[in-house]
């Protein structure tokens, strides 16, 4: 996992670049971190453009961020989901929890408000 922050949006933003795998054997790992990054910004891209598999530990994990994240009046979005990665969020019907993107930069992009004129 790689995690930084945009300032492109109207408030800091926490991109993370989700690779390989989130599975049991690290999804106690995402959430930890995940808690600090809740320090930072409220709303997050999970980028899984190189996340190549996901279990429900894994899933659960993510549900459990997007969670937290309403909790601070925040959001988590999807991008580039796999079809290996995008069917277990269908199969589960956890999709309908998230918003889903092509890419991370439409879904940074979602975050941005339009100023009024």
């Amino acid at each position: 996992m790689i995690f930084h922050l945009d300032t492109s949006t109207t408030q800091p933003l926490g991109v993370v670049l989700l690779k390989k795998r989130v599975d049991a054997s690290n999804s106690n790992e995402l959430q930890k971190a995940f808690a600090q990054w809740l320090l930072q910004a409220s709303n997050f891209v999970f980028d899984c453009t190189e996340l190549d598999f996901i279990d429900s530990s894994g899933l659960g994990a993510i549900v459990s961020c997007l969670r937290k994240a309403l909790e601070h009046h925040g959001d988590v979005k999807l991008a580039a989901l796999s079809p290996k990665v995008a069917m277990v969020f269908e199969l589960t019907k956890a999709k309908q929890l998230f918003s889903v993107f092509s890419s991370s930069s439409e879904a940074i992009q979602s975050f941005r408000t339009v100023s009024p004129k």
